[in-house]
């Protein structure tokens, strides 16, 4: 019988996108549990992340603003999706923009790891290419007689 690594279960699993039911895909107080986790997180106070926020995007950003994202009880006050970019800049996290990738079935690469992953692509198409080099090559060679 073979034993299962119950420490790599999902290493090779193919990330799936989700599909909510009716009424199931309100994230609201997800994304504000998200956003507070985030700002926790951050060496920087909450005045500092605005005032951040605010001298990049040449917008009033205000710590009010960052309370309201941060708070599930304010669903109606999530992080607006053109802020989210800078947000994370700020906070130095890219939590948002993995949990979004990852609703929708993905995973993200950044810096390195995504030229890795091209490069990984790149070999593999190489080898599937020499490969039917190699099935031509034998075919023309079987045809000569």
């Amino acid at each position: 019988m073979a034993r299962r690594d119950q420490f790599t279960g999902d290493l090779f699993l193919v990330p799936q996108p989700e599909h909510p039911t009716p009424g199931g895909a309100n994230y609201s107080t997800e994304i504000a549990n998200l956003v507070a986790r985030m700002l926790k997180a951050c060496p920087a106070d909450r005045w500092d992340v605005a005032a951040q926020m605010s001298r990049l995007s040449g917008d009033d950003v205000s710590k009010n603003s960052l309370d309201a994202w941060a708070a599930a009880s304010r669903a109606d006050h999530n992080v607006p999706f053109y802020r989210v970019p800078l947000f994370e800049e700020v906070v130095s996290s890219t939590a948002l923009t993995d949990w979004l990738v990852a609703k929708r079935g993905g995973q993200v690469a950044y810096g390195r790891d995504a030229l890795n992953g091209q490069l990984g692509r790149l070999v593999a198409a190489k080898k599937q290419v020499e490969a039917q080099i190699k099935q031509l090559q034998a075919l023309i060679g079987e045809g000569e007689v």
